[in-house]
Order: structure tokens, then sequence, then C-alpha cells
């Protein structure tokens, strides 16, 4: 019931498109109504004329049954004769049906606005909320899993959108119009009818029970598949380098075996609806046929042969909008496990940014006071106290696995340190509006991540600037980046797409385009994250020329893998197993003969 509630929450924000549709599925179910009833004055006509042209008027009983009706319209047929009355009632039928269809399109139009609709607003947030998740949450959750989510449970969310409608508005409001014409031509036959009503109620929800829990485990294994293919096709290479297929192959069939006896398991219970509520129907169809059959017969009630067939093609519309309930039912029961995977992404924790103070330019420095980390129960950071003044460069190294990243995203607030502080000029750094926080610095990783799109696009980055407006200074920074050159050379130049990631260009120029865009934020903290480290020698030359640029007269720490390119930082921080074991620069850290030492050695510095 509360998945039923919140699907219907979801079209708070569609009211008029809901009342449009409501009405039109009232007026739907009325005009229906007349073009079933139809077939009861065209019997009377082909069924009771005998061909004469004038017979006397029927006396008209009191009251407001069906004999009054019946006499009404015999009278009419005296009057203006046979086939004159059979030519209005043609005619009558084929307008009622352009109106009710005109009328069923609207309702379908505005029906497809709330599905939609639903679907982009639910999009858009878990979108949105997706870019204000942290980065812990990412660490903690597949790529393809949040994929599928934002996917295929968002179209089963559509779908149940559909279910919700039919069940709340458009297939009860066809029963009510019905019944309430049953009642009005035969109210025993009707009581009659309903007795059997609760059978097929009963057998249907006996299926759908199991239904929920099914789609969900569907849909997780669906997410775990698409994970798999997401990694193969990101390690493609890797993959064939190492003979991998086979194992990727088999790693896939199982994952797509288990899919495959999941939904077959879904499909055989939601299909199984179909049939249970036809063969009900049609039972209690065929009991009305020799129940009402009788009464005819017998004759202990109004209710003629003429009216009696009219009343069994009424009978038979609440079959298709009952049977439409039961599978709005089964879209909601799948719908509901969606929105339940949904909702764990719109409901994960972000990280809390009370902050309403802006970030203004350093002018101090910035303070690592006993800060401490943990991913999980797994401590990366143990008691950190370190100093970086305005203007300094600041170097950490260390074997891989000692914390030196971690430090570096702390400070970028990608992370929240479990216990200590870091202080922005003597105030923490939580106190600050995290976005104009974030403005402060640029960051160049080992990893040049670029998007598809421009050059151009990729350098301005979260800047909204016209490209004419900004031409001048794109120039100034890729001269300063080393990438004007190569720039210049592309076919479009400024406007050429880098491909997906980047691809379409060489490591090289993709980590020079990447300090470009830092160079164009133009930060006064510079976070430099092994930035040189996957680079042949001649990318590296290029690309050390453009980061000691982008340096110049900025406040600026570096994570560095090789010690030739930060033998000439103001401080070296030397990291091992989460804490700071020397400090100190090249010459004095030379000197003390320990692991900074050992580590140059290693790399054949001299």
């Amino acid at each position: 019931m509360n998945r039923f509630i919140d699907l219907f929450r979801h079209l708070a924000n569609y009211r008029l498109n809901l009342v449009v549709n409501v009405v039109c599925n009232l007026l739907n179910a009325f005009l229906s109504l007349f073009t079933f009833l139809s077939v009861v004055p065209f019997l009377r006509i082909i069924f009771q004329s005998g061909g004469e042209e004038s017979l006397a008027l029927i006396e008209v009983p009191a009251g407001s049954g069906v004999e009054k009706w019946s006499a009404l319209f015999d009278n009419f047929v005296i009057n203006v004769g046979p086939s004159q009355a059979l030519t209005y009632i043609c005619i009558g039928i084929f307008g009622v049906t352009i109106l009710k269809n005109a009328v069923g399109y609207l309702a379908l139009y505005s029906l497809a606005t709330m599905r939609t609709g639903v679907s982009r607003d639910l999009r858009n947030s878990l979108y949105a909320k997706v870019l204000r998740l942290p980065m812990s949450w990412f660490t903690e959750s597949r790529k393809g899993d949040v994929i599928s989510r934002m996917t295929n449970d968002l179209m089963e969310v559509e779908f149940s959108v559909i279910g919700t409608i039919e069940i709340l508005f458009k297939s009860p409001i066809s029963i009510l119009v019905s019944l309430g014409t049953l009642f009005y031509l035969s109210w025993e036959l009707t009581l009659f009818s309903m007795l059997f009503l609760p059978v097929s109620g009963y057998l249907i929800s006996r299926i759908a029970k199991s239904l929920k829990h099914a789609a969900k485990r569907g849909k997780e294994e669906l997410g775990g598949l698409i994970s798999i293919m997401e990694e193969t096709l990101g390690g493609m290479m890797v993959i064939k380098a190492f003979h991998a297929e086979a194992k990727f192959e088999s790693k896939f069939a199982a994952s797509n075996d288990r899919f495959f006896e999941l939904m077959r398991r879904l499909y055989k219970r939601e299909y199984l609806s179909s049939p249970v509520s036809e063969t009900v129907s049609l039972g209690v169809m065929a009991t009305l046929l020799w129940f009402g059959g009788r009464i005819v017969l017998e004759g202990t009630s109004g209710l003629t042969g003429d009216w009696f067939i009219g009343y069994l093609v009424v009978f038979s519309q609440i079959i298709p909008p009952a049977r439409s309930i039961s599978d709005g039912w089964f879209r909601i029961q799948k719908g509901s496990a969606s929105l339940e995977r949904l909702e764990e992404i719109l409901s994960a924790e972000e990280m809390t940014d009370e902050g309403v103070a802006l970030t203004q330019p350093l002018r101090e420095g910035i303070r690592f006071e006993g800060v401490r980390f943990s991913y999980g129960d797994q401590p990366v950071l143990n008691g950190i106290d370190l100093r970086i003044e305005k203007g300094e460069t600041v170097a950490l190294v260390g074997p891989s696995g000692s914390g030196k990243t971690t430090l570096v995203n702390l400070l970028a607030r990608f992370y929240d340190v479990t216990s200590g502080q870091i202080t922005w000029d003597g105030r923490p750094i939580e106190s600050f509006e995290l976005v104009s926080f974030r403005s402060q610095m640029g960051m160049v990783t080992q990893e040049a991540r670029l998007f598809n799109a421009s050059v151009a696009e990729n350098i301005m980055l979260g800047i909204s600037d016209e490209m004419p407006e900004e031409e001048d200074g794109l120039t100034s920074v890729a001269k300063a980046a080393n990438a004007l050159e190569f720039i210049e050379q592309l076919d479009e130049g400024w406007n050429a797409s880098v491909g997906d990631g980047g691809n379409r260009l060489s490591g090289g120029q993709r980590q020079r385009l990447s300090i470009a865009r830092a160079l164009h934020k133009d930060p006064p903290v510079l976070l430099l994250d092994e930035a040189t480290s996957a680079l042949d020698t001649e990318s590296e030359h290029a690309v050390q020329q453009a980061i000691n640029r982008l340096m110049e007269g900025r406040t600026t720490l570096v994570v560095a893998h090789r010690l030739s390119t930060i033998r000439h930082a103001d401080r070296i921080v030397v990291m091992d197993q989460g804490k700071i074991v020397e400090e100190g620069n090249h010459e004095d850290l030379m000197a003390q003969k320990g692991m900074y030492n050992r580590l140059v050695s290693m790399q054949n510095l001299k």
C-alpha cells in the first residue's frame, strides 16, 4: 500500500492532466455505454417491425424502468417508420463513436504526459542526486547497477504510472458506470453476478503476492549483468592481453542464466493472471446466460429478450476494465520493486553541506590537525598534522597505499574526515559552502578525465561563457599548457570532439588539456595527483613544463610517484601507513638517509 501511495505521489505535479484524464474517462464510459446499448433499439426495429407503415401508438407506462424506454422508442419507430428509425440509429451510433474516440484520445494524451513526465522528473532527480552523492557512495556501488536503475527500473516505474491510473480512475469509472446500468436493467441478475467477483479478485491477488519479490531480484541481477558488460567494454584491452575472454564469457553466461531463470519465474506468475481472469469471467458469463435466460423465459421480471442481450453486452464490457485492473496491479507490483531500488539512490546520505560562509582566497594557509580517516573499517590516515603555507609547494611521496591520494581527496572534500579537522585560514572547511570552497581549487589527476565534447567545452568545464567571448582566454591557457600546437592541428580546432573519454587524443594530449582546464579556472590552490606518472618521457617533459607554469604563484599540494618532478618543491612530506614519517626539502631528506633516500635510490636518481 505504501508503494501504491508513493507512485501516486509522483503524479502530484500533473494535477491538471489527471483531472482531464478523469473527466475524459468518465465521458468515454458513458459514450461507450450508449454505443453498446444501441444494440437494443436495433434488435427492436429488426424483430418487432411487421413492415406496416401505420400502427397504433403504445401507451407509455409510468415510472422510469426499461418498459417506459421501450414504449417511447416503439412510438418513435411508429411515427417515423422502421427504415427511417434504423437510419437515425446508425447515424447516432456513428456520431457517438466519433465523439467517444475523440474523448478517448484526449484521455490517452493526458496519460502520455503523466507517464513521461513522471519518468522525466525521476530521471532528473536521480541524476541530480548522483551528482551530489559523496565519493564513498560510488566506491561501494557498481556503475552498471546504477545505470540499470536509471534506465530499466525507471521504465518499470513509468509503466506503473499507467497501472496506477488504470486502478484508480479509468477502469473503476468504466466498471461503476456499467454496474449502475446493469442494476437499472435488472438488479436481481446483477446481484447474482457479483457473487462471483471476489473469486477472481482472490485468485489474482494470490498470484500478484509473489510477483514483487521476483521482480526486485530480477532487477538486481540485470544490474549485475550490465556491470559485467561495462567492465568488459572498459577493460577490453586487458582482457585480450591476458587471454581472459573465456573467463569473462563464463562469468557473463552464469549471470545471464540466473537472470533468465528469475525472469522466467516472474513472467510465469504475471502471465497466469490473464488466463485465470478470462476463465473466471467466461464462467460468470455462461452462468449469467443460464440464469438470465430463465428469467426472460419465465417472464417473472420486466426484462425482455432484447434488453437481456443489451444486458449481456454491457456486462461483457466490465470484463476488459476488470482485467485492466488486474494487469495494472501487476504493473504496480513490478514498479514497486523498481521504485524501491530508485528510492535507495534518492534516499542515500549526501555529504553534509551545513556551511554558509563563502570561501575567500587563501590568505594564510591550510592545516591538517589530527586528521584520521577510514574506508569502512579500514583505517587509512592515522593522525596527520600538516601545514601548507600560502604560495608554498608541498609534495607528498611514499609507498602505494600510504594515504597520499586520500589526503588530497579530503582537502577537496570528496570525503569528510573521520576525526580531526582541516582548516582554511583557521576555519574548518566544513563551515564553507561546498561549491564556493571547491571553486578555490583546481585539480589535475593521473587519469586525465575528458568528456565526449569539444576541446573548448572540456577546457571551459563548469563555465557557461560562449566560445567567441573566450577565444583569447582559451588560446592563452592552451599555450601555457603546451596544448595550443596540437589543438590547431585538429580538423575542427577548438570545436573538434575529443571522443568518449578523450580517446581521440594521446595520453599526453589529454593531460595537457586537463592542465589547460585547471589554468582556465585560475584557482589559488592547486591539487596535483601523480599528473605525469602515466606518460612517456617526451609527453612527460611537455606536461611537466605546463605544470610548472600552472604552479606559479599558487599554493600547491603534489602527489608524486616520479620523484624527479618534485625535488625542487618547497617541502617534501614522506608518508607511510597513513602517517607522516619524514618532512623537509630534497637535500635535507637525502641527508637523513631514511625512507626518502631509499625511494630516490630505487629510482636511480643522483
